[in-house]
């Protein structure tokens, strides 16, 4: 039986630079409780003051604590993240694993978080140690809000390079039902970008993952994430928004969150096999954004937006890493203006080049000496 909330404390890592600072607790199944990012000292996960269970996941129920945790070896919120997970400090991270039960499949994830740059890389490996093949999924599901508030805000928007997306589940009349289409962003006239379009409770994966890059920004404190991740691996990318159901569902105050999820499947209907003995890895990149007024292309260097108008752009940078860059304005593959400054995590770059007496596409490019670190465009 559920009875009422009682204080409960966890061992945690702390993993900390000058940009970020990570929470990490083994006991809540490896998760990344808290991720601040200490540029503007804003918390950017959903932080549930309970921990609660939820009518929803495989088993019928499931702990919305918030933070990044690691679903496996099924569909939704897996079987493991509620339980305590092993774990090994590192120099520069921490690392937690566990088994599952059933197939005998190990999930580990390493949680790398270095001086120099503003994002953590995270490294999910899943092995097979048994001797015959086995099926499995595995996601990471981040629960975020980018907002004191607790709550995401009506200035939210989402940043997704695709142009079509699969509902997995919804309460909206007017859109398709679970496994439908939906032109992406806008649909019968309605822009799902934005957060204040997700009226009722609504889940919809890429169709598949087009780019390497995926995440969100709220407009109103100008604070987004970015994740950076190989898509031709890592195919899943999943967006899920409460709408309209109320909070008492998975907490006792009246705080919210969305969920940004990617995962090695395209979505919850597909599962792999993983053949005895053999394991699959990759790296990924998560990092905070701000100052830019989002961005519409990303890479573990830098983010970018670029908004023409007529023959002027504006545009915008947000580096990882400090760097003396060199960024230019370009179309049609020809430079229009370029500026020496520098750029990093706490100090992002905007500025509005033109004229372009030039046509084409219009792109931007970051230089760092003679090597081009980001390129968005021609």
């Amino acid at each position: 039986a559920v009875t009422a909330p009682v204080p409960r404390s966890y061992q945690a890592v702390f993993l900390q630079n000058d940009y970020v600072q990570l929470v990490v607790v083994p006991e809540l199944g490896g998760r990344i409780l808290r991720w601040t990012d200490r540029t503007t000292g804003r918390q950017l996960f959903y932080a549930n003051p309970v921990i609660k269970p939820t009518r929803w996941g495989y088993r019928g129920w499931w702990l919305a604590t918030g933070g990044i945790e690691w679903a496996f070896p099924t569909e939704e919120h897996g079987l493991n993240e509620y339980r305590p997970w092993q774990y090994e400090r590192l120099w520069n991270g921490v690392r937690v694993w566990d088994s599952d039960d059933r197939t005998g499949l190990t999930i580990e994830v390493t949680i790398r978080l270095d001086g120099l740059h503003s994002y953590f890389t995270v490294t999910p490996r899943i092995s097979n140690p048994t001797d015959q093949p086995q099926l499995y999924q595995f996601w990471i599901n981040g629960m975020l809000t980018l907002s004191e508030a607790n709550r995401p805000s009506s200035d939210l928007v989402f940043i997704l390079p695709d142009d079509a997306v699969t509902v997995h589940s919804t309460d909206d009349s007017g859109l398709p039902g679970p496994g439908g289409t939906m032109s992406w962003p806008v649909y019968a006239g309605r822009d799902f970008s934005r957060y204040a379009e997700w009226q009722h409770y609504l889940g919809v994966f890429a169709d598949s993952a087009q780019a390497d890059f995926v995440g969100a920004y709220d407009l109103g404190n100008d604070q987004g994430i970015v994740r950076i991740f190989p898509h031709t691996v890592a195919t899943g990318v999943k967006i899920f928004c409460m709408g309209d159901l109320p909070a008492s569902l998975w907490t006792d105050d009246d705080s919210r969150y969305f969920e940004l999820w990617g995962g090695v499947t395209p979505t919850f209907w597909d599962v792999w096999q993983l053949d005895a003995g053999k394991s699959v890895s990759w790296n990924e990149w998560w990092y905070p954004v701000h100052g830019i007024g989002g961005y519409n292309w990303a890479n573990d260097t830098a983010a970018i937006r670029l908004c023409p108008s007529g023959d002027h752009a504006t545009l915008a940078v947000a580096t990882t890493r400090p760097l003396e860059a060199r960024v230019a304005l370009r179309r049609g593959g020809n430079e229009v203006q370029h500026w020496d400054t520098f750029i990093s995590p706490a100090d992002p770059f905007e500025a509005t080049g033109g004229p372009s007496l030039a046509s084409g596409d219009w792109g931007v490019q970051v230089q760092e000496g003679a090597s081009v670190v980001a390129q968005m465009g021609p």
